[in-house]
């Protein structure tokens, strides 16, 4: 019996009828080149089809874009014929594996820079991004009309390059949604002014698509329920712009909120509750006629029976899910709901890669925390080994965990030892944070994968050179992780580890050293508690090694702690009872605080790897024992040595 009847119950989107009530929305990969789709791209786009989603959608393309530039390297392209052949051939490789998929078609408009694009931004109205700051120009009639035929012609290269449908970017704050907004458009011509005024630029796409494609062809509108900024619009306003859309021939609408600079994130961290967007959603469906896209953390087949049976929406989409685990829609079909692989939220393999890559101008391509196997489809598939090996995996954080169970996957006989009672390293401790539990179910998860895939797990066992050499296995995997850094100007107090592991401070006033991701995630934990915290941080950025995102809520939930943040504070001395700091040249002190918490970094514990140089077998170093980094980079590693022994 399906343990889901209505999520896998088929659906018709005008003349497109979907298998199931999954979709995977649009999520920028940067596996592009050129602007072009790559072989990377479609294994990417084939093992989701593959995995049963309903319906795929692909990134944003770009319908005009400037040769040469960044725009046209790193974004989708649909703006000229020769992007056609490959655009073909990721349509032709999602049928083949009995999918449909949809081409998303997108002008940033003003929320671009134009180092970026290549051109002065454009928009409604000469109203700068409040993130860019860059003045945009204001278009004229007959370039809104440019652009309108811009998004025809991008829909009938898409179709004739096989696609199912199109969906309009109209959420955001792109140019599409910039329209809609009176914050950002400020017209009195036939484009500004009421809500048919600022629906007109969606409209006229709507209906040249119409003409160019006939009444069958699928249009997907994909809007925002509410912007999320002071004086944008909510979801009553969006309301008034809905019916226009839908008379002018969008056949569904897909449900989002959040442009740049917004209280809450477009990519929802796992601060964020489950179903975030999900009410938004449904408020627009009980105004219209055609069918409803929610989004906006929905992590699991359960949830999104929930959400379709309580009449939210018709349709759910699942992004980051379906990156986490591309076999999401058979598993949960055929009722091994256990066995998915959930996205936690933590946004570290995809957006904040994204992120980075537009801050940086290094372009790396997404992958995901819990499946370091995202975006190298084909160069991490692996079988069977060639010969069974006795695997020895020392340390049960992050990347041990996945060394593990990759390395049983492979059919080797695995042991892992963890010197502590639990599993999970600093995962564990990480999942202490207020709206971090997530780190905690995946520790759960695998626990649980560890036992079905028949690895023998050892707790309070410290691996040292002479165990392992006892042990006599054929190859060891080093995961022992890190431990904190306690420099010599710092006398007692607690490390952050310490006080995650459950040692909290009696007293109320708490001064931590070091702002960052540790530091305030522990501020946090520790300001929740009612304690009035204090963060000292050196540099003059909190948070500067967490994604943009997270750092951007921690920052908030702190402010709203009433968390005290002094950035530049260049600690000289500190004792449990003083702290002395230099402030831009001037010497401050702290004092009267009832304790000091230390969370200053970390280094490797390399002890077991020295012990074992001479050892004869396959050895491998993975995670924070090489170098202290992000669980992303342990979990990788660990699943690369687990895959190559």
């Amino acid at each position: 019996m399906n343990p889901f009847p209505i999520l896998f119950s088929p659906i018709r989107i005008a003349g497109m009828e979907l298998k199931n009530r999954i979709v995977m929305p649009a999520m920028a990969t940067n596996f592009l080149v050129d602007g072009t789709v790559t072989e990377r791209m479609i294994d990417y786009f084939r093992a989701r089809a593959r995995g049963g989603a309903g319906l795929l959608v692909t990134e944003a393309a770009s319908v005009r874009a400037v040769p040469g530039s960044h725009l046209s390297r790193l974004h989708l392209n649909v703006s000229d014929d020769r992007f056609l052949p490959q655009l073909r051939a990721l349509a032709d490789a999602v049928h083949l594996e009995g999918g449909k998929i949809a081409v998303q078609l997108s002008h940033l408009g003003r929320q671009v820079a134009s180092a970026f694009s290549g051109a002065v931004p454009v928009a409604p109205s000469a109203v700068p991004c409040p993130v860019t700051r860059e003045v945009p120009k204001e278009l004229s009639a007959g370039e809104i009309g440019e652009i309108v035929r811009d998004f025809v012609r991008g829909a009938v290269r898409a179709r004739e390059a096989g696609f199912d449908a199109v969906e309009l970017h109209a959420c955001h704050g792109y140019l599409i949604g910039q329209f809609f907004s009176p914050l950002s458009n400020r017209r009195t011509d036939r484009y500004g002014g009421d809500a048919e005024g600022r629906s007109r630029f969606a409209v006229e796409i709507l209906r040249g698509i119409r003409e160019a494609l006939g009444a069958s062809f699928p249009v997907i509108a994909r809007i925002n329920g509410e912007d999320g900024v002071p004086g944008g619009p909510k979801v009553e306003d969006m309301m008034e712009i809905v019916p226009f859309l839908v008379g002018a021939g969008a056949d569904a609408l897909h449900v989002s909120a959040g442009v740049y600079g917004s209280a809450r994130a477009t990519v929802a961290p796992m601060f964020e509750e489950r179903g975030c967007f999900v009410p938004l959603a449904e408020r627009v469906r009980k105004g219209v006629s055609v069918p409803v896209i929610a989004v906006g953390r929905i992590d699991g087949p359960a949830l999104a029976e929930e959400i379709l049976r309580s009449g939210k929406a018709d349709l759910v989409a699942m992004g980051r899910s379906l990156l986490a685990d591309p076999d999401l829609p058979v598993k949960a079909a055929s009722g091994r709901e256990g066995e998915i692989l959930s996205c936690l939220g933590c946004n570290q393999g995809c957006i904040d890669r994204i992120n980075a890559s537009m801050m940086t101008g290094r372009t790396v391509g997404i992958t995901c925390l819990v499946n370091p196997g995202a975006g190298r489809e084909r160069e991490a598939a692996f079988g069977k080994a060639p010969r069974q090996k006795r695997v020895l995996v020392a340390g049960g954080g992050p990347g041990g965990l996945e060394a593990a169970l990759t390395a049983a996957g492979r059919g080797h006989e695995v042991v892992l030892w963890e010197r502590e009672n639990v599993l999970g390293g600093q995962l564990r401790l990480a999942g202490r944070v207020p709206g971090r539990d997530a780190f905690l179910r995946y520790v759960a998860f695998m626990e649980a994968a560890l036992g079905r895939a028949g690895v023998s797990v050892v707790l309070n066992r410290a691996a040292t050179g002479e165990r392992v050499r006892e042990e006599g296995p054929d190859a060891v995997i080093v995961a022992t992780g890190a431990v904190p850094v306690v420099p010599s100007f710092v006398r007692g107090g607690l490390t952050a580890w310490e006080v995650l592991r459950g040692a909290v401070p009696s007293g109320e006033e708490i001064v931590v050293l070091g702002g960052g991701a540790v530091g305030l995630e522990t501020a946090h934990f520790l300001a929740d508690l009612g304690k009035r915290v204090t963060v000292l941080e050196m540099t003059g950025r909190f948070g500067g090694d967490m994604g943009a995102i997270s750092a951007f809520y921690v920052r908030r939930f702190l402010l709203e702690k009433k968390v005290r943040l002094e950035r530049l504070a260049v600690v000289q001395e500190a004792t449990d009872r003083e702290v002395r700091y230099l402030r831009e040249g001037e010497e401050k002190t702290l004092s009267g605080f009832d304790a000091l918490v230390i969370a200053l970094g970390a280094c490797s514990d390399r002890s077991l790897a020295g012990e074992l140089e001479s050892f004869a077998g396959n050895l491998v170093v993975v995670g924070d024992a090489l170098a202290p980094r992000k669980a992303l980079e342990a979990v990788f590693e660990g699943f690369e040595a687990g895959r190559t022994l």
